[in-house]
């Protein structure tokens, strides 16, 4: 060791006795420079424009958006080494110094650890300039990630590294610095974006994501250590540096060909082997360093998936000619694999199949345009094949993956069927901005296997609004349909439709839902609802005060009425009878995460021609209101409103009344063993296909919120699956202009003309003497 530190004190010095590694420290720090001292610039901008500011930490070093600071070096590390490595070895040969080095009592071992060493001592002053860019941030951050950036600082030094030896042995095959130096750059380039080639090709997409050396640093980037990243670079560096000792082995020894071929074969095995089995999900450890645990799924979802008894598998169905066809295509394969590997590791028997077929489907775009138009489905799925340049002979015919499996009732989309033991259920994509399903629905999934799914009966007939409908007043949108993320369906619910006339209310539903009856129920079906509730079922009654008569038999034994006319609200722009509804702190039942909504003014619900709820204790029942309108902007107006009036005032002669109204109340008692959930709300419209749509979005509409708190509440914490928000930490930035003229002075200015200066003279001071 004391021979590898001579060594590597003498290449260091080497280094900086040429004025390249001088140009590397200024042209690193004022690029670097540039990019950390605008993004401070930035949201130091933001702040003094009023805008709020958030997550700095992420957004300024880590980010993949924008991209951050760390992300940057990440991506133009490779572009430094070969100029820094080029000499370390092939100086020598083309000297002949190494022959005396070999004939020396100097073991090939020290050599190469003390030149290695040499080459990292430079690296380190590298990572010293990167600190330097971390801790100026942190003093101008309260509660800045320190650890999340170690994390990052880690996994660049060991990009580094890796770097590093890579160069170190490009640099034992040849006596031309020149030749190193263009060779390594052509490697590391080749390493650093082969990850993003041959995807589409099975076995080649496992050996260039193997050989993807830069991406093993993204995880430590963003603030998740993972072990087999760790082994990883360990197994590279070790490979690189055992075949720079080969290398320079053979030209002491005198060995045969084949001698040499299996020494270099034998670690080569032993380095894949070794990154392979670190890999495996029972032999990979976790350390997620960001203070909100960020890269780590919420407690509630672990205890969920390690509950799961039996093996996971997720089969992925991929149609061809759906138009989502991109999210799941074979090139796509590692990052799809990537967004379950947070499940797997709380569950290491989680298993991936991908089926590729193609099938008719609803993709206009496709099959309506003029070159598919009239073409049969073998046809357009061939131009489609073509274009992406694929085989068609790799994606099953509509004849044999019918045979596998029936996805007709999913529209033969992109779909995953999630299996556990004798269980399955589906996961689906979205049709908004994520399009992927969140850690709710994939939660909610992994319970629907483990506990089955909530089951919620509609009631049908009578006009109700219908789970099925498609229309502005249907339910479809928040209960069954299959493309939306915040659908019963999605969450762990089976809603299911009841016609009363027909049908008894089934066993086992968690709430009974009774939506707006346009028309008078039987005595027969009133008898059966009024059975329903006595037994303690669950109920949930929405409705219009204008068809208040229908319902007021269901309603009247439980106190409940609806108020005579309709609520006005002071609205610009929009029709009075747009009517914004609050949390009360009552609504705190619903669940934990409603208990601060009532302090919260941006939490509203919105409904369209509401009216008031009066309600007159009942023995046995306990009674909370949980919504409440705004006291000094609605009123109960008891003339009708037109739907086009924007402006219409408080009249207190036409019997108008100004006080809080309230428009939803929950009813709670113990009956037959059973702790009874009753929710009355005197709007059917705010879960409509058309509230729900993007009409009243940007005014805040939180209606989907309060229908699955409901929800949530009647299945008693099931479903739907609540994850708390991970609300980061550091959102202020203490930075003033002035400050920052002095940061970009420091940075851009005085400290590169520093490190040029010093070059300058060590070199002068060098020749000289």
């Amino acid at each position: 060791m004391r021979v590898s530190l001579r060594l590597a004190k003498q290449e260091l010095a080497s280094l900086f006795y040429s004025p390249i590694a001088w140009f590397i420290l200024v042209i690193f720090t004022v690029q670097f420079g540039i990019a950390f001292t605008g993004k401070m610039e930035m949201y130091v901008s933001y702040k003094n424009l009023g805008y709020n500011t958030f997550n700095l930490t992420d957004y300024i070093f880590t980010s993949a958006q924008t991209p951050g600071l760390l992300l940057t070096v990440q991506s133009q590390l490779y572009l430094f080494i070969p100029l820094i490595t080029m000499g370390l070895i092939s100086r020598e040969i083309s000297s002949g110094s190494i022959k005396l080095l070999q004939s020396s009592p100097i073991s090939v071992a020290e050599i190469v650890f003390g030149k290695y060493m040499g080459i990292m001592a430079y690296a380190l002053l590298l990572i010293v300039l990167l600190l330097a860019y971390v801790f100026t941030a942190s003093f101008f951050i309260p509660h800045f990630e320190m650890a999340w950036m170690m994390s990052g600082i880690l996994g660049l030094f060991l990009l580094l590294a890796a770097y590093a030896a890579i160069g170190l042995f490009l640099s034992s095959l040849t006596a031309y610095q020149v030749v190193a130096a263009l060779s390594t750059l052509a490697v590391l380039t080749f390493l650093h974006y082969i990850g993003s080639l041959w995807q589409d090709i099975d076995f080649v997409r496992h050996i260039t994501y193997f050989l993807s050396v830069s991406g093993k640093a993204d995880s430590m980037i963003a603030g998740l250590i993972r072990s087999k990243d760790l082994v990883y670079f360990i197994v590279v560096i070790a490979l690189f540096l055992g075949l720079t000792m080969l290398k320079l082995l053979s030209g002491r020894e005198s060995r045969s060909f084949a001698f040499q071929a299996a020494r270099y074969t034998v670690l080569i095995a032993v380095c894949i082997g070794i990154g392979y089995i670190s890999s495996l999900p029972n032999f990979t450890g976790y350390a997620d360093v960001t203070s909100q645990k960020i890269r780590t799924l919420s407690p509630v979802s672990q205890e969920v998936v390690q509950r799961l008894k039996e093996p996971l598998e997720i089969t992925t169905y991929v149609n061809l000619l759906d138009k989502d066809y991109n999210v799941g295509a074979k090139k796509q394969r590692n990052n799809d694999l990537a967004r379950f590997e947070q499940y797997q590791r709380f569950h290491p028997e989680l298993s991936m199949k991908y089926v590729y077929y193609y099938d008719s489907c609803d993709n206009k775009s496709l099959f309506g345009n003029k070159i598919n138009a009239g073409l049969d489905l073998k046809s357009v799925a061939a131009n489609v094949a073509e274009s992406y340049k694929l085989n068609l002979d790799d994606f099953l015919p509509p004849k044999e993956i019918r045979k596998q499996i029936d996805l007709s009732g999913e529209g033969n989309r992109f779909v995953r069927i999630m299996k556990s033991g004798d269980r399955q259920t589906f996961l689906r994509l979205y049709n908004d901005f994520f399009k992927h399903p969140g850690e709710p629905n994939i939660v909610a999934a992994i319970k629907r296997l483990e506990e089955g799914a909530s089951k919620i009966a509609f009631v049908s007939g009578n006009d109700l609004r219908s789970i099925k409908d498609n229309s502005d007043r249907g339910y479809r949108n928040s209960t069954s349909e299959k493309s939306q993320r915040h659908t019963l369906v999605n969450n762990g619910f089976e809603p299911v439709s009841v016609d009363l006339k027909k049908q008894e209310i089934p066993q086992g539903i968690q709430a009974l839902v009774i939506a707006d009856p346009r028309s008078s129920f039987s005595a027969e079906e009133l008898a059966k609802i009024q059975a329903y509730i006595n037994n303690g079922g669950n109920l949930l009654v929405t409705g219009e005060g204008e068809f208040q008569e229908y319902l007021q038999p269901i309603i009247a034994p439980l106190g409940l009425s609806f108020a005579k006319g309709t609520i006005a609200q002071t609205n610009d722009g929009m029709a009075a009878n747009i009517v914004y509804s609050y949390y009360t702190a009552e609504a705190g039942i619903l669940g934990e995460e409603n208990k601060n909504k009532s302090t919260d003014s941006t939490f509203k619900v919105v409904m369209l021609g509401a009216t008031a709820l009066n309600y007159t204790p009942v023995a046995g029942f306990s009674s909370v209101p949980l919504l409440i309108t705004h006291e000094n902007k609605s009123w109960l107006k008891a003339k009708k409103i037109e739907t086009d009036s924007l402006r219409i005032a408080f009249n207190a002669a036409e019997g108008d009344l100004q006080m809080p109204l309230q428009t939803a109340w929950a009813l709670t008692r113990e009956v037959n063993g059973k702790h009874q959930r009753i929710a009355v709300i005197s709007d059917a419209d705010f879960i409509s296909n058309l509230e729900l749509s993007t009409f009243r979005k940007t005014n805040g509409n939180k209606n989907t919120q309060f229908y699955n708190s409901i929800f949530h509440w009647f299945s008693n914490g099931q479903y739907p699956v609540t994850i708390p928000n991970k609300e980061p930490v550091d959102n202020v930035i203490t930075l003033n202009p002035k400050g920052i003229t002095w940061l970009k002075i420091f940075y851009l200015y005085a400290l590169p003309a520093a490190i040029f200066i010093g070059g300058v003279l060590l070199l002068f001071y060098r020749r000289r003497k």
